[in-house]
C-alpha cells in the first residue's frame, strides 16, 4: 500500500511538472537570426494551439497549428513562406532562462529541422504590450 502510494504522487508530481513546463510556454515570444536562406531575425510567437513566425518587418513568414505537452511541442505548419504543410515535427523543448532550446524528435521538414535545433533562440518581449 505505501508503494502504491509513493507511485501515486510521483505521477502526480510528474503530471504537474509537466502541465508547468508547457504552459509556461504558451503566449511567448522567442528571437533569433536565422542565416541561409532566411538572412533575417526572426520571432516565434507560441500560442495555446497555434504559433507563427515573423521576420524583421512583423510579416508572419510561417503559421503553424503547434501542440505541446509535457516537455514535447508539435508543429504542423499551416501556410507561410516557410511552411512545410502536412509536415508534422516534433521537439524536445527546455527553456533555461532566457533561452529556448529545440533537440529533434523527428521532422520530416528538413528547413525547420535544420533550423529550429541549431539556433539560439532568447526570450523576446510581447510586440502587443509596446
Amino acid at each position: 500500500m505505501k508503494h502504491l502510494l509513493v507511485a501515486l504522487l510521483f505521477f502526480l508530481a510528474t503530471a504537474l511538472l509537466s502541465r508547468a513546463d508547457a504552459q509556461s510556454l504558451v503566449n511567448t515570444n522567442w528571437k533569433a537570426y536565422i542565416g541561409e536562406p532566411v538572412n533575417d531575425t526572426l520571432v516565434l510567437h507560441i500560442k495555446a494551439d497555434s504559433s507563427f513566425v515573423t521576420d524583421r518587418s512583423g510579416a508572419a513568414v510561417v503559421r503553424s497549428v503547434c501542440k505541446i505537452k509535457g516537455d514535447t511541442l508539435s508543429l504542423d505548419d499551416v501556410d507561410g513562406q516557410f511552411a512545410c504543410p502536412s509536415m508534422v515535427g516534433r521537439y524536445k523543448v527546455a527553456q533555461t532562462g532566457e533561452q529556448l532550446v529545440f533537440t529533434l524528435i523527428d521532422d520530416p521538414c528538413d528547413g525547420r529541422a535544420g533550423a529550429l535545433p541549431a539556433t539560439k533562440w532568447m526570450k523576446a518581449p510581447d510586440p502587443a504590450k509596446k
